[in-house]
């Protein structure tokens, strides 16, 4: 994932998978269902705490690869 609009896309997807509406999953994270329709759109403009909650109720695992100097 490279863009905000491959982790929306990211979202959407394991959203739709899981068969989780929108306005469920925005009541699981705390948020509205705008705040999640945003995030799933690639808005970058979406607090990093929001996306980290989906990805922990969608049971989504993020790898980062740090380069070493």
């Amino acid at each position: 994932m490279r863009t905000a609009e491959d982790i929306g896309n990211v979202v959407r997807k394991a959203r739709k998978t899981q068969r989780i509406l929108q306005d469920d999953m925005a009541d699981m994270i705390g948020k509205s269902h705008v705040h999640l329709r945003d995030i799933e759109k690639g808005k970058g403009t979406v607090a990093l705490s929001s996306v980290l909650k989906l990805f922990e109720e969608l049971g989504i695992r993020v790898y980062l690869d740090v380069p070493h100097p």
